[in-house]
């Protein structure tokens, strides 16, 4: 374990590709959360028409718990996001990142999508904004403009903070959380990210969209599906999308600190 030394380092680059995250429902997914991803898709399709939008795989729709992104020195793996945002070089600890996944940490968390009324108090807002408007999300990016799917953790008919407990307690391993830039950051949002729209799209076109999916967001059953350790995976990706025939799996119940550090650039 390489976690009692912390020094500070301010011209250390990471690259971001390829690297590695963690993921949740890479692969296989419920009927229901199926259902659901590819519902959204064929309503961004008929919306748009043509090829503007192009779908992702179902099988690498995915939720990304903590992107574990990091460079392989002769010392160990230095993690990305303790060097980027908090000029840190702090080397990830293997072995108990491992143990603690396989055998400690607290899941499964329950992710609700959908079925939030524009005019419901949920005493939870995500960056600021209410539930509704941030349920569906359409952000911008390189390649285009990338429609998101959003929940949060439930439990008693309330939003819980499980997610962004989640991320935190993978600080004692040497892993920071990418939106974890502060102490008191928070970041709670499970997001799905379901394809590309093309930079030709007009923006009228990709604001109805927004709103039409939104609105059918609010007003169908909500879907509440469990996150179990089953569901995780670490995934070796050469784009951001993860698409399939490049990016490499293996679940938590099979992987070891060699084969994780292995997946690692060097």
């Amino acid at each position: 374990m390489k976690s009692e030394k912390i020094v500070k380092e301010t011209n250390l680059e990471i690259p971001s590709i390829p690297n590695v995250s963690l993921v949740a429902f890479y692969g296989h997914k419920s009927p229901q959360l199926k259902e659901l991803i590819q519902q959204l898709q064929r309503e961004i399709t008929s919306s748009l028409g043509g090829d503007s939008f192009i779908p992702y795989q179902l099988e690498q729709v995915h939720a990304t718990v903590i992107g574990c992104e990091g460079l392989k020195t002769q010392s160990g793996v230095i993690n990305k996001w303790f060097c980027d945002r908090r000029q840190e070089t702090r080397y990830i600890d293997f072995p108990g990142l491992i143990n603690y996944l396989q055998h400690q940490v607290d899941l499964p968390l329950t992710i609700r999508f959908g079925g939030y009324d524009r005019d419901g108090e949920y005493n939870y807002f995500s960056r600021n904004e209410h539930l509704y408007y941030r349920s569906f999300q359409l952000q911008p990016a390189k390649e285009g403009v990338i429609p998101i799917l959003i929940g949060w953790s439930w439990q008693d008919n309330r939003v819980t903070l499980g997610i962004d407990k989640l991320r935190r307690n993978f600080q004692q391993f040497n892993l920071l959380h990418k939106y974890h830039e502060t102490t008191d950051a928070i970041d709670n949002d499970f997001y799905l990210r379901l394809g590309t729209i093309n930079c030709q799209s007009r923006d009228s076109e990709i604001q109805a969209i927004a709103n039409n999916i939104r609105s059918l967001l609010e007003t169908q059953s909500p879907l509440s599906i469990p996150v179990k350790k089953n569901n995780l995976a670490f995934a070796r990706y050469q784009d951001l999308s993860l698409t399939p025939t490049t990016t490499k799996i293996i679940p938590i119940a099979q992987i070891t600190a060699n084969l994780l550090e292995e997946m690692y650039p060097v």
